[in-house]
């Protein structure tokens, strides 16, 4: 969440916005709009989305900013159609996972489809919340943690749950994880993850 939180001051002060005035607008608490611009708490993407608004740009140009994509040709896809080049595809929390955005914005969509790309030693500590969450391993292996149970999955093998119940995941293995994942959209939160230390004595 560093690399949002520090965006979203930046184009607060920018407008001249206290944070009383742009947490007025979302209708959210001072409280929780410093920690998210301090990276310190989650936020669910639809409230980004209200930030983003209150701020004057959609959340597309939002991630443009936070992570400008390579020079590429413009492309203008038609209704229904996103072309991979239209496709954001930023780091939201800082050096964990990268979420490639499959699904256009709408004001009526149900659900996010992202690619999720989790770098080897990731760790994504166990949580909740609400909504149902499905995921496809598209490369790597990827270990699930839903309660007391662990699994280990790889490429072809898919998950689909409540997501009400706990939670995590941890890239291991010696290659980054890709995941396919679809989330019913209210209820996606961006997750910040910690680099797990090393299991390996240290070397002489």
């Amino acid at each position: 969440m560093g690399q949002i939180g520090d965006t979203l001051r930046k184009l607060r002060l920018e407008r001249e916005l206290t944070l009383k005035q742009l947490a007025d607008a979302c209708d959210l608490s001072t409280s929780f709009l410093s920690q998210a611009e301090r990276g310190l708490c989650s936020i669910s993407v639809p409230t980004l989305a209200r930030v983003c608004q209150a701020l004057g740009l959609s959340l597309h140009e939002l991630f443009a900013i936070v992570d400008p994509p390579e020079e590429k040709p413009a492309s203008s896809s038609p209704r229904g159609v996103f072309k991979s080049v239209d496709q954001p595809a930023v780091n939201l929390s800082d050096a964990a996972i990268k979420y490639r955005f499959l699904s256009r914005e709408s004001p009526d969509r149900l659900f996010e489809v992202v690619i999720g790309e989790i770098p080897v030693g990731y760790v994504f500590p166990p949580a909740s919340h609400d909504g149902e969450e499905f995921g496809y391993v598209l490369e790597g292996r990827l270990r699930l943690t839903l309660d007391d149970e662990v699994h280990t999955l790889g490429p072809g093998d898919s998950y689909h749950f409540g997501a009400h119940t706990v939670h995590g995941y941890e890239a291991i293995g010696e290659e980054d994880v890709r995941v396919l994942w679809v989330q019913t959209l209210k209820d996606l939160r961006i997750r910040s993850g910690v680099l797990k230390e090393s299991d390996e004595p240290p070397s002489d």
